[in-house]
């Protein structure tokens, strides 16, 4: 799947919180979380010293040589698993362009704590950089519903909104295109663009246009199955899977889901 540059130079405050110690003392840690794509663009950071007094957001990415050192901060919430030490970790990973990392550590804090609003304001930060504008809308409510005086979330909600209309608009504007124009990357693009405003079923038909177009193609097969399992249907993305890894021997990302859609299928029923 395609990943796109997310907006910069955001005019009111928005991004992600580091943890409060005083607000994360008693939570502890457990939850597993999907495979997702990764190398996504940069967050814009607000750190964070209590639950309502925010830093600046910057809209650069910090220099490698004030990065922070992820390792040690992966370290640190193995052996001390604390509310504080998983969000700070999520924060770095968002901030490493990676906000699909983010999104397990941060479920780890919301199943201790649902009541986190930190946690579910940077849920919406990581979920809006994969474009996945639908749980960002969810995480940002979250937030605000523990918080309603809570004004980063307030802004990363509007962020949302924003770039889930600019989404629309952009399928408008496709739906234009004349059929003859419309060949498999046509339909890749405009499948992926449905699947970020949460239409799966719309998603699956363009790309079975695409293999309609181009019978061989494995990513519109991968992406397929990414739908199904957003549908909660994983027996039957991994047959997706299956097909995408058979036209593409070597695409690891389909071999990723495969994993993933055999792990919820085997997972003790509740």
């Amino acid at each position: 799947m395609q990943n796109e540059q997310a907006p910069q130079n955001q005019a009111t405050e928005t991004g992600v919180q580091a943890a409060s110690p005083s607000t994360a003392r008693s939570r502890a840690i457990a939850i597993v979380s999907m495979v997702v794509v990764l190398v996504l663009p940069f967050a814009y950071l607000a750190l964070h010293r209590t639950h309502s007094d925010t830093v600046g957001a910057t809209e650069q990415q910090p220099s490698p040589a004030a990065a922070p050192d992820i390792a040690a901060l992966e370290a640190a919430a193995r052996s001390n698993p604390t509310p504080a030490n998983q969000i700070n970790l999520s924060l770095a990973y968002i901030n490493a362009n990676a906000p699909g990392r983010a999104i397990p550590v941060l479920n780890t804090v919301i199943a201790s704590d649902p009541k986190s609003s930190i946690a579910w304001n940077n849920l919406c930060v990581a979920h809006t950089l994969l474009q996945e504008y639908i749980p960002a809308l969810d995480a940002c409510n979250h937030a605000l519903q523990i918080d309603p005086a809570y004004q980063l979330a307030k802004n990363n909600m509007k962020w949302a909104q924003d770039e889930k209309q600019k989404m629309v608009q952009t399928l408008s504007t496709q739906e234009q295109t004349a059929p003859a124009d419309r060949n498999s990357s046509f339909y890749l693009a405009e499948g992926l663009n449905f699947l970020h405003v949460g239409d799966n079923d719309q998603a699956i038909k363009a790309w079975q246009q695409a293999l309609q177009h181009d019978p061989r193609n494995a990513l519109a097969a991968n992406d397929i199955g990414t739908a199904y399992m957003l549908k909660q249907q994983p027996a039957t993305a991994v047959t997706w899977f299956q097909k995408a890894i058979e036209l593409d021997p070597a695409l690891q990302l389909a071999k990723n889901n495969l994993a993933w859609a055999n792990g919820e299928l085997n997972k003790p029923a509740k």
